[in-house]
């Protein structure tokens, strides 16, 4: 009895662990994972499983998110997607990614038509 019961916590606690595993990863191996700004003005991520990349303004402070996609062999423009509003519900813009091709993805804020600044490093990601 004592060993049954013991199994099915263990079983339990693999099951939960594994759930919470994968709410942490993106939803695809390919997606390119969630991308911060420098001081945390934007984010920004590409997501397979819908084709969108995605940008999203986290603050009211006069700065939108950009969030920049680019082939990472030789740094040809892919998208930029701009989130002005602040509002938690972002923006994006579904490109043509084709599979096999490795992308490079970077989040900024930007201010009005500037260059875009405090950006994220270069993250690369395959489709």
């Amino acid at each position: 009895m004592k060993t049954s019961v013991a199994r099915a916590t263990a079983v339990a606690g693999m099951g939960f662990a594994l759930i919470a595993g994968l709410a942490a990863t993106p939803a695809s191996a390919n997606s390119s994972g969630w991308w911060t700004s420098q001081h945390g003005r934007a984010e920004g991520f590409y997501n397979e499983n819908n084709g969108h990349v995605y940008a999203n303004d986290l603050r009211r402070d006069g700065y939108s998110a950009i969030t920049q996609v680019r082939t990472n062999r030789n740094g040809y423009f892919v998208v930029d997607v701009k989130d002005t509003f602040a509002n938690n519900r972002g923006s994006w813009k579904t490109p043509t990614l084709y599979r096999g091709v490795v992308f490079k993805i970077r989040v900024c804020a930007v201010k009005g038509k500037h260059k875009p600044t405090q950006c994220s490093d270069w993250h690369t990601f395959e489709r």
